[in-house]
């Protein structure tokens, strides 16, 4: 677990009829569905950008689910900030 002054909090959710975990990191919120050996981030959003909330959700989730041994990845960004932090990060974007 990254050590943070804030916790991530993640709570079970249903979006557009799929089961979902929300992760929230101060001003970030993130929905990423499971499954039996992997894990995929469908949206993320971030109210104060630049301050790096975005980067350390996706370090706790990546380091999370891959503890579990599950494959973690994105689904294709749109935005080019997104695109550029699924890179630094190394996580897989999925076509």
């Amino acid at each position: 677990m990254i050590p943070t002054k804030y916790p991530v909090i993640r709570t079970p959710v249903s979006m557009m009829g799929m089961d979902l975990m929300e992760w929230r990191f101060i001003s970030c919120v993130a929905h990423i569905a499971e499954g039996g050996d992997w894990a995929t981030v469908y949206d993320i959003e971030s109210e104060e950008q630049g301050k790096g909330h975005a980067t350390t959700l996706l370090k706790e989730a990546k380091e999370h689910y891959e503890s579990q041994g599950k494959r973690f990845g994105s689904t294709t960004a749109i935005h080019p900030a997104m695109k550029h932090l699924l890179q630094k990060l190394n996580i897989h974007e999925y076509d």
